[in-house]
């Protein structure tokens, strides 16, 4: 499957934060992808990233909601949130594909999703490595000395 980042993914202008949101399962609030995950052939049935990401289960048939809970919302306020989320949610639907795999290692519909949403992962995580500095102990800026995140601010002293 051949797929271009930025086609999908396109900093502040997909995201609509809470207003446009509905209360559709299908609807991407992020508008990270076109991909109808939930086909009537397809054995699976799965939320798209976001809704996945903020229920803590990507498959619809597994999730049994806590009487009238409704999850709540993610609401960022800048671009580098943003790019947090967007790689929060994609690696998410991955890990939860992944462990999917691990039953069922023959269904490659789901391994085919589990490979793109990866590769998106990978891709987010290069983008914000490159603006923010390393977000993982194994990316390539760990090699400089000093570490970026010693001169950035802390989370707190923001």
């Amino acid at each position: 499957m051949n797929y271009s980042m930025f086609d999908e993914i396109d900093y502040f202008t997909n995201f609509k934060g809470n207003q446009g949101m509905n209360n559709n399962d299908d609807d991407s609030p992020l508008g990270l992808l076109n991909y109808n995950e939930s086909s009537n052939n397809n054995k699976l049935s799965l939320y798209q990233p976001y809704e996945g990401y903020i229920r803590g289960n990507l498959f619809k048939n597994l999730y049994n909601a806590y009487k009238n809970y409704q999850p709540a919302r993610i609401n960022v306020k800048s671009e580098k949130e943003e790019m947090l989320l967007n790689i929060g949610q994609i690696s998410f639907a991955a890990h939860e594909l992944n462990l999917y795999l691990d039953n069922f290692p023959n269904d490659m519909e789901a391994l085919n999703l589990f490979n793109k949403y990866r590769k998106m992962a990978v891709e987010l995580v290069k983008n914000y490595e490159r603006r923010y500095g390393p977000l993982n102990v194994d990316s390539n800026d760990m090699t400089k000395v000093p570490f970026s995140w010693e001169q950035d601010k802390w989370p707190w002293e923001m």
